[in-house]
């Protein structure tokens, strides 16, 4: 079976788990873990940010920022179909209890004139707003990348409204590796977390980013959250080397672009195949129905795919899915799509 449900289903390599196997231990709730004290060192140093902290998840990493930035009451701007407002269980209303403010956007591009005028609104008779949050690349859109500028943009409307600036980077590498020059969001983000076992291929973590003060009281939240951990090079060693080792994420570009180019998609079961340059496929369709059964002949013919929502089937490319395996699972969707069965 040709797992491609998620990016999260790839297993670690042998090179990975010598790394494992090789790593220097000690006691991260002492900092003594010099394993993870260099990989927080390396990520934030990529990435222009003053500090790092490895956390257990990117929801973790998230809600430590909203904790952080927010105080119960206040309100969060995102993107109506944004991963930290609908798919992290509530936490924020549990853990923060702070509310979220939808913008219009397209592919996670907020709508300027929108945003201005919430921003606005608030300073009047609405809740008062703290933080945008953004995310790039954006998962609901089909895993499209942020425009570098916009994201400036962002930056200055934070800036000049005294509002925190959060970026949910789940799969920021896909967005940094097209676009090099975009790897500084230390300079525009106050928080930042991205993950390693989305993409990148590690089992487990994820890597939160800010500056001095804001790191120093996100581990206080880590503990208060349970994610206080003791040897845990163990898992670091495999992150660091999935971050080292991040270039075959331009591979799994490359799977995802040769099925989109090679399907059928005249008079199919689907509406729409959406493929927004990265790893992913999305496939539309009309009722859940519809979506169910491409789905059922997909695994017949031993692809295993995702919903995003009940009518839209989800194609995740990894490290684990083999090139040659393309033109299988080409053959695979262009029979399950078919309406002639």
């Amino acid at each position: 079976m040709i797992d491609l449900r998620s990016d999260t289903v790839t297993k670690p390599s042998k090179e990975m788990l010598q790394k494992v196997l090789e790593a220097e231990l000690g006691d991260d709730e002492y900092k003594e873990d010099p394993t993870v004290n260099n990989l927080e060192e390396y990520c934030s140093d990529l990435m222009g940010f003053e500090s790092g902290l490895f956390v257990t998840s990117g929801l973790m990493g998230n809600q430590i920022s909203l904790l952080i930035h927010s105080n119960p009451g206040e309100e969060v701007i995102t993107t109506k179909d944004s991963h930290i407002k609908n798919y992290e269980h509530g936490a924020a209303a549990f853990l923060s209890r702070t509310q979220f403010r939808d913008i219009e956007s397209t592919s996670g591009v907020y709508d300027l004139d929108s945003l201005s005028e919430t921003i606005k609104e608030s300073k009047i008779n609405k809740p008062l707003i703290k933080v945008l949050a953004s995310e790039n690349t954006h998962l609901a859109s089909g895993g499209s990348i942020l425009p570098f500028e916009h994201i400036k943009t962002l930056s200055e409307i934070s800036k000049s409204n005294r509002l925190k600036f959060h970026m949910d980077g789940a799969r920021i590498w896909h967005a940094i590796l097209t676009d090099p020059q975009s790897i500084e969001y230390g300079k525009y983000c106050d928080s930042l977390t991205f993950c390693f076992s989305k993409g990148l291929g590690a089992p487990i973590g994820s890597m939160l980013m800010g500056d001095k003060n804001f790191i120093n009281e996100a581990r206080e939240y880590r503990k208060k959250l349970g994610g206080g951990m003791r040897q845990v090079g163990i898992i670091a060693s495999a992150a660091q080397y999935a971050i080292e080792n991040r270039d075959h994420l331009l591979e799994d570009h490359k799977k995802a672009s040769d099925v989109n180019n090679s399907i059928e998609k005249d008079n199919r079961s689907f509406h729409t195949a959406t493929y927004k340059g990265t790893n992913m496929l999305f496939f539309s369709f009309d009722t859940p129905d519809s979506a169910e059964i491409f789905r059922k002949k997909l695994e017949e013919n031993n692809i295993i795919s995702g919903f995003i929502k009940k009518d839209i089937i989800r194609l995740a490319f990894h490290k684990d899915v083999r090139i040659n395996e393309v033109d299988s699972i080409v053959e695979a969707i262009n029979y399950s799509s078919s309406i002639d069965i």
